[in-house]
Formats: structure tokens, C-alpha cells, sequence
């Protein structure tokens, strides 16, 4: 699928309820009393393209459960639409061309088959979750063992 056929099967959540949605998130699976979020999260850096934070929220899962890919392919019979964010990180960190296809603060909504076919359009570091807020998924750039290291948290 091309980029154009990709955002065409998506809503990009306007940018109010974007910032909503990621606070409520951080809220929900986040432990912002680690010394790592403060450090690196809470604290934003002024960059060339904005304010930006260095850390992964993933570091700072509540509850968290280590996964594969696999495991998160294998909900796509019990999942349908959800949302899906990545860090707030600054291009001049990344030595990817092309790698924003999106906006840095986006929250995209779209069905969750639509989005694990097409994770070449985001970044390595995404968060998935639904309107529930009873659990997460997240894909991160790491590997382990030849595998993408994946976590989870929550009922899932």
C-alpha cells in the first residue's frame, strides 16, 4: 500500500483531543514518579523543531509484560479500531530521512489491521491502545534475540 492509500484508511485525531489522549494515556500506563521521566520525559528540550522530550514512555511502563510481535499480530481477531502515538523526539536525533510521516504530536485512529500492514508509514515506537484505556500495546525499535522487543500492560 502506498502512503497516500494508507492515510486515506485513518483519522488523524484533531490536536486537542490528540493532547487529551496522550495525557490520559500517560496517566493510565505510566509511572511518572521514576526518576527516568523526570529526567527524560517530563523535561522538555528546545530543538530546532520544537519542544521535545529524549526518553521512551515505554521505560516507564506500569505493569509491564514483555512480548513479541507475534502476540500483538495475533490479536488482530479482537481488535478493532484504536489509536496509535509514538514519542515526541526531535529530527535532529534521528538519521532517518523521511521518518515524520506524520505530525510528531499526532494520535492516529484506524482499524487495527490497517495499521499493523502498514507500520512502515510510522515510527519504530508506537503505543496502541483503544478507548478504553484497560490496556496497551506497544512495538518498540528494540530487538532481543533476533525479535522486536514488544511489551504489554493491561487485560489484553
Amino acid at each position: 500500500m502506498k502512503l497516500d492509500e494508507f492515510t486515506k484508511q485513518l483519522v488523524i485525531v484533531p490536536i486537542n483531543e490528540s493532547q487529551y489522549l496522550r495525557e490520559k494515556y500517560i496517566n493510565s500506563f505510566i509511572d511518572v514518579n521514576r526518576e527516568y521521566y523526570k529526567k527524560y520525559i517530563e523535561t522538555l528540550n528546545e530543538y530546532s523543531d520544537g519542544t521535545c522530550y529524549t526518553g521512551y514512555l515505554w521505560d516507564c511502563l506500569k505493569d509491564v509484560i514483555v512480548t513479541d510481535l507475534q502476540y500483538i499480530e495475533s490479536k488482530s481477531c479482537v481488535m478493532n479500531n484504536v489509536f496509535v502515538f509514538w514519542d515526541i523526539h526531535t529530527k535532529e536525533r534521528i538519521f532517518y530521512n523521511d521518518y515524520w510521516k506524520f505530525g510528531k504530536k499526532s494520535v492516529l485512529k484506524l482499524g487495527f489491521n490497517t495499521l499493523m500492514n502498514n507500520l512502515e508509514f510510522l515510527p519504530e515506537d508506537v503505543y496502541i491502545f483503544d478507548e478504553s484505556f484497560k490496556w496497551t500495546l506497544v512495538i518498540t525499535h528494540e530487538f532481543v534475540d533476533d525479535k522486536r522487543w514488544c511489551l504489554k500492560t493491561g487485560n489484553i
